[in-house]
């Protein structure tokens, strides 16, 4: 509910529905929680890292996208940059005050992209690789589930009528990827995403390539009522009998999870601008890679591998990576701050 909660508090202010001061909030939002992150992240990295950081995070052009849309990334790119500002924080301070607050974010973020449900249990293991104490570890563990629980136990009254679309959702999900386990092989899911990205040509390409047109053709009007629980379990069983394709399919999703995010009614010039971009970033984070090891990076790393793995196995598209976008940009910033520092001393 946090993206509703967050457009019914700008349409209380603003009017409902006015879409202009929709992207100005989010813009705002977006700029002034950029520069909270890039001031934190200069305590801990230096002013350079944290320069550059500032630079490729506004610069960054498929993120427009997002802010001049309704989309849900762009708000849990807020909380999400705004709860590593405070865990940043935490790091140097460790008070009792800044794990409530961490910890408080945290739960907003799941409220709002509720893929990150299970994240404070990959939390845990940043705190016991910064060897955090027990009770403020606890906190930053437990706290976001108790922010949480207030939504599940409105859900649990309401009953079948609360979870009627989580259950959908989740059900084309394990649908198409059943379809695509069994009949998409070999070099044909790289062909998929060159058809959905690149030539728009579908020719002679596998009917259950797209993800939408395999729930679209099945269910134009959604999953028969009732029928949910039984279509996923069915769905599951065939997964696992198809477990190599499925598994190989996700390498896929891994590469379409991390393309640029282009489309959407913009212009060639937004969408090649978008490509330049993204190149520029995976190019930083590919001379970034030694920090991956380093214990200040164990936030973003935890992170991306996460985030990653939830969608690679469920559903990928390049919107969803957007709300984690800052972690990369750390990475690149401290890769193209290795190159000049290399560059100014050859």
């Amino acid at each position: 509910p946090g993206m509703s909660l967050f457009l019914a508090a700008v349409y209380a202010i603003f009017g409902i529905e006015n879409a202009y001061a929709l992207f100005l909030v989010q813009a705002t939002l977006y700029y002034c929680s950029v520069l909270w992150f890039c001031r934190s992240l200069r305590n801990v990295f230096g002013e350079r890292v944290a320069a550059l950081c500032f630079f490729l995070l506004l610069t960054y052009v498929s993120v427009f996208h997002t802010i001049f849309s309704a989309y849900r990334e762009c708000f849990a790119l807020v909380l999400l940059l705004s709860f590593a500002s405070l865990f940043l924080s935490f790091l140097r301070d460790r008070t009792m005050l800044k794990a409530l607050a961490s910890g408080a974010v945290l739960g907003g973020v799941i409220l709002t992209y509720s893929s990150f449900l299970l994240f404070p249990f990959f939390l845990a293991v940043v705190l016991w690789r910064h060897r955090i104490r027990f009770r403020e570890a606890v906190i930053l563990v437990v706290l976001p589930f108790v922010v949480v629980a207030p939504w599940f136990i409105r859900n649990a009254q309401y009953g079948r009528a609360a979870q009627t679309e989580v259950l959908q959702r989740m059900t084309y999900v394990w649908y198409v990827r059943a379809e695509q386990a069994e009949k998409v092989h070999g070099l044909e899911p790289l062909r998929c995403l060159w058809s959905e990205y690149v030539s728009r040509d579908w020719s002679g390409r596998s009917d259950a390539c797209s993800f939408n047109g395999v729930k679209n053709r099945e269910w134009p009007r959604g999953v028969p009522n009732g029928n949910e629980a039984q279509v996923a379990r069915v769905s599951q069983l065939r997964i696992v009998h198809s477990l190599p394709s499925y598994l190989w399919f996700s390498v896929f999703e891994i590469l379409e999870l991390h393309l640029p995010y282009v489309g959407g009614g913009w212009s060639f010039a937004f969408n090649l601008g978008a490509s330049v971009a993204a190149f520029f970033l995976y190019l930083g984070c590919f001379l970034g890679m030694p920090f991956l090891f380093h214990q200040r990076s164990t936030l973003f790393v935890a992170l991306m591998l996460y985030h990653t793995l939830f969608f690679i196995f469920t559903d990928a598209t390049p919107r969803y990576l957007l709300p984690i976008l800052f972690c990369y940009t750390v990475f690149a910033a401290y890769g193209y701050e290795r190159l000049l520092h290399w560059y100014r001393h050859r």
